[in-house]
């Protein structure tokens, strides 16, 4: 049997933490769902938000997962034409008639999700021992105005959009790597999605797996455990500073 490196090993083999933003800093569902419900009264229509926004949600990842569009290797595509392209595909299959106003709120929306409640206060304390930086599909301005909004300081962003190449593919990890002048195992990405969890291990990156059960509010996330290649479990971002012993 291979033995696991404690979390006290690890802290001392890392020295940057690289976190996927939506859903695991950031309460996608809460803030959306409360956008399309305040949206959608302002605009004279009903209908089930909630459900409309994990519809959402799943169809812009999916489209991201896929692969996006890309011209001489870079993606011709960001986060902000996914969720608006997946927006009008969602209301539609919903037969939901927005108005293009309200479309445009909507994606706006994303740069005002609140973060989950344990992120502002364990994050000065894992930013006292290490570089600590979203690691985002999400778009660069996106989650300035959220972290911003949120009270979030990092030491950088890194979203993919800068890249033009998106996770889960091998090119953003050794870019975001490269540019935070680190070694692959030097990195532990922080995330709350196990898709985002195997990527970042495959390719030499530590890994820690966040709890989040309210990601997708009443109902459980896709994928509910952490994967076995998990290096660290936390039921939260403080549980994962006590772990990395962060004062």
């Amino acid at each position: 049997m291979v033995r696991r490196n404690t979390p006290s090993e690890i802290a001392r083999q890392v020295s940057a933490l690289t976190f996927d933003t939506g859903g695991t800093v950031f309460d996608w569902h809460g803030g959306i769902a409360a956008a399309f419900g305040r949206i959608g009264t302002a605009s004279g229509i009903s209908a089930d938000w909630p459900a409309l926004t994990k519809q959402w949600r799943r169809r812009s990842t999916d489209w991201v997962n896929e692969g996006l569009p890309t011209d001489g290797g870079r993606a011709t595509l960001d986060m902000d034409d996914v969720l608006r392209k997946t927006l009008d595909q969602v209301l539609q299959d919903n037969r939901v008639d927005l108005p293009e106003p309200a479309r445009v709120q909507l994606v706006r929306a994303w740069r005002e999700l609140d973060a989950w409640p344990d992120v502002k206060s364990a994050l000065p304390r894992l930013r006292e021992r290490f570089v600590v930086t979203p690691f985002t599909i999400l778009n660069t301005e996106l989650v300035i105005s959220a972290s911003r909004r949120a009270k979030l300081s990092w030491d950088c962003i890194i979203s993919c959009e800068m890249i033009g190449i998106y996770k889960t593919l091998p090119g953003s990890y050794a870019t975001a790597a490269r540019w935070l002048g680190k070694k692959h195992e030097n990195i532990l990405m922080v995330t709350t999605h196990n898709n985002d969890l195997r990527a970042a291990h495959e390719n030499g990156f530590k890994t820690a797996f966040v709890y989040r059960r309210r990601e997708w509010a009443e109902i459980p996330q896709p994928s509910p455990e952490p994967d076995p290649v998990a290096d660290i479990v936390a039921e939260d971002f403080s549980d994962l500073a006590n772990q990395l012993g962060c004062d």
